[in-house]
């Protein structure tokens, strides 16, 4: 099914427009949510948008429904710095022009500060923590934000360490996975220190 089809067909389920006004709607998302070139992207398939682009419209089809509340889980993974901060941006409009409320599912914690007005910490799939926003990054009490929040070690840290086994976090001792993930070097996330149920 083509992206603009899968979008109108959102829109007509959950609006009162229809056909040309419907396609003139899905053309008007796609344009928000930064796909280059929408009027001819309008009529592709989806194999032919590369993963990021895949994801914008994901987005597009959840917002073009005009919903109430949206629960965004990671909106913005593999997305560019540009292009994230558009959705993030569109995100903030969207909640200022209509009241939209959002949860946001994030490991990005630079997201988490810049969009949150609370907070809700997950760890091993428990919320163990609320607070507001300003509290969570002034707070540094449980185990689990401290994790969170601290450096893990690079790879040429972890390398000159130890070559025999993994790096391990300064704060929760936690292996930390460095070589298969660069993100890994900045901040350790609850899925790399939760425990393995193999």
């Amino acid at each position: 099914m083509r992206i603009g089809t899968q979008i109108v067909e959102a829109i007509e389920a959950h609006t009162a427009l229809r056909g040309a006004a419907a396609r003139a709607k899905a053309l008007d998302w796609l344009k928000r949510v930064g796909i280059p070139e929408p009027e001819r992207r309008i009529d592709d398939y989806p194999f032919r948008l590369s993963g990021g682009q895949k994801q914008r419209v994901m987005i597009a089809i959840a917002l073009a429904a005009e919903p109430e509340f949206l629960v965004a889980d990671e909106p913005t993974t593999a997305l560019d710095v540009t292009i994230q901060k558009q959705i993030l941006d569109l995100l903030r409009e969207l909640q200022r022009e209509r009241g939209l409320g959002l949860m946001l599912i994030t490991h990005d914690l630079g997201v988490v500060a810049g969009m949150a007005q609370t907070v809700a910490l997950m760890y091993a799939g428990q919320i163990v923590e609320v607070a507001s926003a300003k509290d969570f990054f002034a707070t540094r009490g449980t185990p689990t934000l401290g994790c969170c929040c601290a450096p893990c070690p690079t790879p040429a840290s972890a390398a000159a360490s130890s070559r025999r086994s993994p790096a391990a976090c300064r704060r929760c001792g936690a292996a930390s996975r460095v070589a298969a993930s660069p993100t890994a070097a900045t901040a350790c996330s609850s899925a790399a220190t939760a425990p393995s149920r193999r």
